[in-house]
């Protein structure tokens, strides 16, 4: 016999629906969540969901899985430390946004403007510019790139993102300025706006590939803590990430963006795609 198990992480409780795929019975489990690590909240509630069911978890071979952590994440400001990397004269692009102050004539006032999650301290500007039909207008020198990069190391960022002007057009720069990153800052996972999110307007691209860059740390931690748990307690078990949305989501950079809305991680760091990729099995 097969199970299917639904689990529903959120900030104070773990929900859990376990399925007989046969015969269609279910049993339900509420755990308190696990702030310090959500992997131990949700394993605790399998264990509770499986004793109800009189099963072992070995016999669970599909997990279907929402998280806010992302989520909270933001909420709680306890993301990553990130690095920006925009196109010469586009370094307050997050400062600037849309220039639009809420609450009428008066708004500027009293309006409290939220601090970037891509401090200006760690923005550097790419010398490249691309035009909006995706031609290169001026090629990206590499060499200002790297010394800036060196610079931006030393203010010890945990992520980076880069946005560069029209990218959606052509991301030939930003795969460029992914590659040095990668040798200028081992380690460091690096989101690209042109796969987060390619599309128009700077500012909107900008600011939602600094989310994913703010939520991937803690995220790939707690992804990477499940898989391994799972892995122990199950046998070969096939985990669906769910996003907000209610569609089933897959650790590509096309569904980076979706972190911040109740979605579990989506990493382009390479390290972390293998890792759940031998998870899966493939």
């Amino acid at each position: 016999m097969s199970y299917r198990l639904g689990v529903d992480v959120g900030g104070t409780f773990t929900d859990l629906l376990l399925v007989d795929e046969a015969s269609g019975a279910t049993w339900s489990a509420k755990v308190p969540s696990t702030p310090q690590d959500q992997s131990i909240g949700v394993l605790t509630g399998l264990e509770r969901v499986c004793s109800k069911a009189s099963i072992s978890p070995k016999q669970i071979d599909h997990v279907m899985h929402g998280t806010t952590v992302a989520t909270n994440t933001v909420l709680t400001g306890t993301g990553a430390k990130c690095g920006l990397v925009t196109t010469r004269g586009y370094r307050q692009v997050l400062q600037i946004a849309r220039s639009y102050v809420p609450g009428g004539l008066g708004g500027w006032v009293i309006y409290n403007k939220s601090l970037p999650m891509a401090p200006l301290a760690c923005t550097i500007e790419a010398h490249e510019r691309v035009s909006a039909h995706g031609e290169v207008v001026e090629k990206l020198n590499e060499q200002k790139l790297r010394e800036d990069l060196r610079q931006l190391r030393k203010k010890n960022i945990e992520a980076l993102t880069v946005s560069l002007i029209n990218s959606f057009a052509n991301d030939t720069h930003e795969q460029r300025v992914l590659a040095i990153a990668s040798e200028e800052l081992p380690g460091i996972p690096v989101s690209l706006s042109s796969q987060v999110v390619p599309e128009m307007q700077e500012y909107e691209r900008t600011v939602t590939t600094v989310a994913n860059s703010y939520v991937r740390p803690r995220v790939a931690r707690y992804v990477r803590n499940l898989t391994e748990k799972l892995a122990a307690k199950t046998d070969a078990v096939k985990l669906d990430p769910k996003a907000a949305s209610n569609t089933l989501t897959f650790p590509t950079d096309k569904t980076l963006s979706q972190m911040h809305q109740n979605d579990p991680a989506m990493f382009q760091n390479p390290d972390y795609d293998k890792e759940w990729l031998a998870v899966q099995g493939q």
